[in-house]
């Protein structure tokens, strides 16, 4: 699997979606998974048939695609918020989410809380 700093080097490099979906190596998709993760594209979505309907990783309007990435045993899809890995070798779906860290203000808050 893909250690976290290369996670949060993806996250860092591809902060903003592209000025196109054009831009998207979509064929890296169909080239690269089998056909168990049932990938497809319905209209101005990529659905991915092998999650539940009722996740909200089924289907994934294209135009919140930040990058689509090939490594050793996987293609990644990555979101704002998120990164789905798709198994080369089975087509099995894997989901990594962003930790959320703390903002300004709660970093304060904490402070002023600590010394109270």
């Amino acid at each position: 699997m893909i250690q976290k700093k290369a996670i949060d080097s993806i996250y860092k490099k591809f902060r903003k979606r592209p000025a196109s979906p054009d831009e998207l190596d979509i064929p890296l998709l169909f080239e690269k998974v089998p056909m168990e993760a049932g990938i497809e594209i319905d209209g101005e979505n990529l659905v991915l048939n092998s999650v539940d309907s009722n996740s909200p990783f089924h289907k994934i309007p294209v135009s919140h695609i930040h990058a689509i990435l090939d490594f050793d045993e996987a293609v990644a899809i990555v979101l704002h918020s998120s990164i789905i890995f798709i198994s080369k070798e089975d087509g099995s779906v894997s989901v990594h989410l962003r930790e959320i860290g703390l903002t300004l203000l709660d970093r304060v808050r904490s402070m002023l809380t600590a010394q109270a």
